[in-house]
């Protein structure tokens, strides 16, 4: 079927309204299911599956009995098609455009691929006395009318080869034909290639698993026959048997959690007595204790302090160029210091200042005061003045800590 395109949630009420129309039973008796095959922009084209209910029903509850919680249920010929590229019996070239008949039992299933996608999927009944001849008739009408219809929206639809596959129980029509014979009839009436599928013991046991696990495991979402009331149904019951494990769980949590509460509280009571007793014994050592570490700042803080100044005027010394002249050093606040002195020139001192700057005692920068020159033994000299911050004495925090170089 074509329709308008649309998500398959608003696909479905549309098949709903015409399934009345595309049913040979009433629409209360059966079940349907589609698969869009192709999309455009404004229109899809879809395969549209329509099944006996009470058949429906009683494969489910068959499948329910033997243990399984069904989810999809697919035709078997879309099922078989999955399981021909499972097990790689073709090609993948032959799988986007294959046809392929299916002999199972009392019929013949016709289904047609063109690009990867089902097109066709016909039922072709074999009579209960059918020869060779006659069932190559009845396959080969069904063939071709099936390739017609597909040829009319898919011009370039085209199938090289017919394969055949034999699925038919003991004793029914489908497993009395032949399939060489029944392969060299058909391919004489249709005038193509017409060949039987070869399979191993292992692969013709698993035919009839095919819908139960092969379909599943592939993954791939198709059409789906089982009613919504079933999934519906099921899925309450589900939900109802979670709700009933969740709260099992939950009071068995609820209760464990207050059992370790009530450990927890007992073992932390027992321990906080024990350590309240042990720091009653601790506290007359800790108040000893930091009674020392007081005394002992401060005397790391004077001794420290003391070799300061001496640090800092080596420092000058080294720092000073030639030229200069260094008249005072004074601390002011015991960050801050002021250098006071007399150089050759304004170059000289704007030298002075920049080894400062990079100097480490004074990571702080400098403030260099207007400069003014003075008369000098015959000789006019700059006065200067520089402001700057001067690093912070170590501050040693625990008794062993690393003592000061000198």
């Amino acid at each position: 079927m074509t329709l308008p395109t649309a998500t398959e949630t608003e696909l479905r009420p549309m098949l709903e309204m015409q399934l009345e129309n595309l049913s040979p039973l009433p629409t209360e008796q059966v079940v349907f299911g589609f698969e869009v095959i192709r999309k455009t922009e404004k229109q899809s084209d879809l395969l549209v599956a329509i099944a006996r209910r009470d058949a429906v029903v009683e494969r489910l509850e068959l499948l329910r009995q033997a243990g399984f919680a069904v989810e999809t249920l697919d035709l078997d010929a879309l099922a078989l098609l999955d399981f021909l590229g499972y097990e790689k019996l073709l090609r993948d070239k032959e799988l986007a455009g294959l046809a392929l008949v299916i002999l199972e039992g009392d019929s013949a299933t016709l289904l047609l691929v063109h690009d990867n996608q089902p097109h066709s999927i016909m039922a072709v009944p074999l009579g209960g006395d059918a020869s060779v001849a006659d069932a190559a008739t009845q396959i080969g009408g069904g063939l071709h009318l099936a390739q017609t219809a597909v040829q009319a929206s898919q011009p370039e639809a085209t199938w090289p080869v017919v394969h055949l596959l034999q699925r038919s129980a003991e004793g029914t029509p489908g497993a009395k034909l032949d399939l060489q014979a029944l392969a060299a009839a058909l391919a004489d009436r249709l005038g193509t290639k017409c060949e039987p599928l070869g399979l191993s013991d292992r692969q013709r046991a698993g035919l009839g698993a095919v819908g139960l696990c092969v379909r599943g495991a592939s993954g791939r979402a198709r059409m789906n026959l089982v009613p919504a009331e079933y999934l519906a149904e099921r899925r309450r019951l589900a939900r109802k048997q979670r709700l009933k494990l969740a709260g099992i769980a939950l009071a068995a949590l609820y209760g464990f959690v207050i059992a370790a509460a009530v450990a927890g509280f007992a073992y932390q009571f027992n321990q906080l007595g024990s350590l309240e007793g042990e720091a009653d014994g601790l506290k007359a050592p800790y108040d000893r204790a930091c009674a020392l570490q007081a005394d002992l700042r401060v005397l790391q803080e004077y001794v420290s302090n003391r070799s300061m100044p001496l640090e800092i005027l080596a420092e000058l010394q080294k720092l000073k160029p030639d030229a200069v002249c260094l008249t005072e050093f004074h601390f002011t606040d015991g960050e801050q210091a002021g250098i006071s002195g007399y150089a050759s020139s304004a170059s000289v001192v704007s030298e002075f200042e920049a080894k400062l700057q990079k100097s480490a005692f004074f990571p702080g920068g400098t403030v260099l005061s207007p400069l003014t020159n003075q008369k000098m033994a015959g000789n006019v000299v700059v006065r200067f003045t520089i402001q700057c911050k001067i690093k912070k004495s170590p501050k040693h925090e625990t008794p062993g800590g690393r003592r000061r170089s000198r």
